[in-house]
Parts: structure tokens; sequence; C-alpha cells
């Protein structure tokens, strides 16, 4: 059987490829993959540009500037390139200093000679220490080989040994090769709190490039947390989590979810263990050729999180579960999670959390969202890609465990021309991820919510998601409740409309609409201080700016950061 329809995969920016391959389809005697099965190896670049001109090569400058804002309003941390685009933007708080905040960025840059487009995409990062009025913008050094771009940042501070890191993909291109791959994982180390990064410490390799590789190995989606407690047992211990995809010769075999952890803040790291597990009742489809039966081996997307007494859970997408499919091979994902009890030595198996609305078929009828000029899921009335995973997260003071997500369930899904209508939801434990309960409606109505993002602490929830503003439009909220969910205050976080439809990057080339984004990146974020202060950043695309080497105008895509 052959997998047609992957939601998720990696955010990984390849520079290099954007031009140079109009989609990523592989020579082999095995069924190639098609572009829609790889939405996000090389999607942030694939439709970037469509002007002549290579992209790849040149150096980034050392250096950094400052951005000052309210962060009772909003910030645009930003400021080194006042065109390039910025995306995916994770932020997390010191738990040592409520006013010490790391945010991150998929951070293009992108320069002319001429008409002709220069670009790298290094891992940014941005650093306040005054609670958000004031950040630093720099870059994270490349990665081993990283050649054309780094991506997916997950940054974390370890308390016990006061560093700061940021965790990334590297890719490489190959000499005199439009084919990119080599995709390792990698977490740089701050020991001033996230100014000055030391060079990248390799966790794992990727190997094989997207082209006609034998064997394939692609790492993908990798995530970073710290055992922050100085009561638990493993107290200043970094766990890094991420997918590594299997092929050969351009055929899927299998996607298990693996982890590796560090005791000497990055320095060095375990041999990486697969723990997405095996569950019969859960994981009973084997897409591949290879792989036990029950193995919840089709698996992306995992987020970590650690328990005031040591416990990590870790959460993660599967697309198994044939059982939720209302019609066969709708490849509708599953949210499963594991744990450990021994500091990432052992694992449970893994267990159900929910089915989600959100399948489709390539090449049939039934499909739960509607498909973009490049075959991936969108929103109705838009263009760049969405999904539905949301992230896993912990409570600090009380344990409770927690997971987000958006689905369908409330639009017109399983027919030939679906309609969305996306809503939040949220399922919670309290006991390590061993039971959950059933799905608590986080948000209702008719205005579709996409990239949703889950925080907590002492026993308030904070769940912040774009929400359609009107037509291509969006803006940020912000969903808070102090009872578990039973019930939820709302506000809108960000002070100006932002307009995907109009975009000046990543543009859709449709005849219905040449301007609208096809990416604005995968995830966004929220993370609560030990003040209780909910620090959102996301994608914004509410400033204008002009290209003229390209001859375009439209939209910016900016990290932008508020306090509430």
């Amino acid at each position: 059987m052959t997998r047609t329809r992957w939601s998720y995969l990696a955010t990984l920016v390849l520079v290099l490829v954007g031009l140079a391959l109009p989609s990523f389809v592989l020579a082999g005697d095995e069924v190639p993959i098609e572009r829609d099965e790889i939405p996000k190896i090389s999607g942030s670049l694939s439709h970037l540009l469509s002007s002549p001109g290579g992209v790849g090569g040149g150096s980034i400058p050392n250096s950094t500037c400052t951005s000052t804002g309210n962060p009772a309003a909003n910030v645009k941390l930003n400021c080194d390139l006042p065109t390039s685009p910025d995306n995916e933007t994770p932020v997390i708080a010191d738990p040592l200093n409520p006013n010490h905040l790391l945010a991150g960025s998929n951070d293009y840059w992108l320069t002319f000679t001429g008409s002709t487009l220069h670009g790298r995409v290094p891992t940014g990062f941005f650093t306040s220490f005054d609670g958000g009025h004031h950040w630093i913008d720099g870059q994270i050094p490349m990665g081993n080989g990283a050649s054309s771009g780094n991506g997916d940042p997950a940054p974390a501070f370890d308390s016990k040994f006061h560093t700061a890191h940021m965790a990334q993909l590297s890719a490489a291109q190959g000499a005199g090769s439009p084919n990119v791959g080599h995709i390792d994982v990698s977490v740089s180390t701050s020991t001033d709190g996230g100014v000055n990064w030391k060079p990248p410490v390799t966790v794992a390799i990727g190997h094989a490039s997207i082209g006609p590789s034998a064997n394939g190995v692609f790492l993908d989606k990798e995530w970073l947390v710290a055992d922050n407690y100085p009561s638990s047992p493993h107290y200043g211990r970094l766990y890094l989590s991420w997918d590594q995809l299997e092929f050969s010769k351009g055929g899927f075999l299998r996607s298990p979810v693996v982890l590796s952890y560090s005791d000497d803040a990055g320095k060095s790291w375990t041999r990486p263990v697969e723990i997405s597990g095996s569950n019969p009742a859960f994981c009973t489809v084997n897409q591949g050729p290879v792989g036990p039966a029950a193995a919840c081996d089709e698996s992306f997307f995992s987020y970590g999180a650690v328990r005031p007494n040591g416990d990590v859970v870790v959460g993660f997408i599967n697309q198994q579960h044939a059982a939720a499919w209302e019609v066969p091979n709708e490849f509708e994902d599953q949210i499963l999670t594991v744990t450990s009890h021994d500091g990432g030595v052992h694992w449970t198996a893994p267990v159900h959390v929910e089915d989600l609305e959100d399948g489709g078929t390539e090449g049939v009828v039934f499909t739960d969202y509607p498909a973009n000029v490049d075959g991936r899921a969108t929103q109705t009335g838009y263009q760049f890609r969405t999904g539905s995973w949301g992230n896993l997260n912990v409570d600090p003071i009380t344990g409770n465990v927690y997971v987000v997500w958006t689905d369908n369930r409330d639009g017109v899904h399983d027919v030939a021309n679906p309609v969305t209508d996306t809503n939040v939801f949220m399922s919670m434990s309290t006991n390590s991820g061993a039971t959950w309960t059933a799905p608590i409606r986080v948000t209702a109505g008719a205005t579709d919510k996409w990239f949703t993002w889950i925080a907590a602490r002492g026993g308030k929830i904070g769940v912040v998601y774009h929400e359609e503003a009107g037509t291509g439009t969006y803006v940020t909220s912000l969903a808070t409740s102090t009872n578990n969910g039973a019930s939820w205050s709302y506000q809108t976080v960000s002070t100006a409309v932002s307009d995907a439809n109009h975009s000046v990057w990543f543009r859709a080339h449709a005849p219905d609409c040449d301007t609208c984004a096809t990416f604005i990146g995968d995830y966004i974020g929220l993370a609560f201080d030990t003040l209780g202060r909910a620090n959102m950043t996301w994608t914004d695309m509410r400033r204008d700016i002009s290209v003229p080497q390209l001859g375009r105008t439209g939209k910016a895509q900016d990290d932008v950061y508020a306090q509430r």
C-alpha cells in the first residue's frame, strides 16, 4: 500500500531547492515520493520565489540588532533585514527570571546582487532581559554542513546549568546539485542568556539527498525541553525528540519518533532510541514494507514536556488508526503520548488521546480540508498549508499535562468540496499521560482557527491561535481558563489584521490568487513566565513591503510578540 497523504513532516527551510525543483519527485523503480508526501522537508522554500536567479551560498554577518516596543501592545522582533521573512516562532520564559525570554524563528537571509537573489536560512534568535520591552535579534550558528539552511527552532532554558539552548535542523546541498539532504539535528548553547551562541553540537545525522538515493534517512521536527525541577532525580537533563523518516529508492518505509538526552548542558548526547513504541489497538495499519505489526512507526511532530516529579511525556501524531478513517486510506491523524518514569531510558506503550477530523485521500472525493495549489490541506479562502496538531505542555506547578489541536469536525468534511469551520480542542491528563480526558472545546463559532499552542501555570491555561478575520486575513487570539477548560475567556492580542492573501513571499502562483501565501510557518508560540504573564509570538502579516528587484509589493512575514 502506498501512502498518498501526509499532513506533517518537516518545517525545515531549504533555501537552495525553491527555484530548482517545481516539485519533489524522486526517481527510482519504486513508487516515488510525490510533492504532497514531503510537505515540510522543503515546503517553506518550494514556492518562495518564482523569479529567475539562484539562491544559496554567501555568508551571514556575525552581528545583532535591537528591537524595542511595548509588550502590552505588539513588538516586531525581527530587525535585521526589513524585507526578508521570519516564521515559525516558539517562545519560552526562564524559570529563574520572569523577565528573561527567548524566542526563535526561521530567519530568511535574502539579499540581492542586481536582480539575482542570494539567500540562506539560519535559525533566528530573539532574547529579552526586561520582560519583552527590548529584544536582541541574531542568528544561531549554522549546523554541521548546513550550506543551505536551518529550521524548526526549539528553544530551552536549563536552570541547573544557567544555560540557554536552541535546537534546529540543518541541511546541506550536494555540490553542483539541486538536491538537498543530509538533514542533521543539532543543539547550540549560550552561557550568557542567549546573546552569544556556541557552534551547534550535532546530535543525530541524516543521510542521502532528496534525489534518487538508494536509501535515505531524513530527520525532522525536533523539539527540546529541559528538566528544571531541583527535586527531580534528573534535574538539568535536556531531552530532544524528533521524527526519523526512512526511505528506500524513494519509497516510504517508516517514521518512528526517537529521543536523545544530555546531562552536561548539551555538550554530549546519548545514542538516540525509538520511543513511539507499538499499540495493537490504535496502530493497525503499516504503510511501509518494513516494520513489525502494531508498531506506531508512522508518527510525526513530537513535543515533550517534563512534570515536577521528573516524568517525561512526549506527544505526537500518528496516521495508523484505520478504524478512525471514514473511508479507506484517509490517513486521519490521531494523537498519541508516551511516558518515561526513569529519565528517558524506558518508555510506556503509546496511549491514545483522540482521533482528528483532518483526513484526505489524494485522487478520491473524500477529504476533510480544502487543498491549496500545492495539493496540501488549507483553510477555506486561503492558500497556506495548515495542520491540526498543536503541542503538548505541562503545568510546572500542578503537573497536569495538556495537549491541544484544531480540526474540522465542525465543518463540512468527508465530501468532494469540504468547507472548514476549524476550532480548537484540548485534552488533559493528571497521571503523567496514563489516561486523558475526553476532548474539551476551547473555541466555537464559524471563524476558522489554526496553529494553536498551549501553556499552563498554577492552574491557569492559555491557548493561543490564529483566527480568521475576514477573507484572506487573520488575527492572533488568546483563550484562557482557570477551571481546566470548563469556561474560557478570549482576547485578540494582535493590534492589526494580517493579510495572508497579498503576500510578497511564498506566493501561490495560481490563476485565482497569484499573491496568496502558501506558507506562513507551521506553528506559533506561547509561554507563561513565573509571574503568570502570557508571552506570545506569531507570524504577523500586517506590514507593507516592496521588493523592487522582483517587482513585488505586498505583506511581509514578521515575528511579532505580545504579553498579556
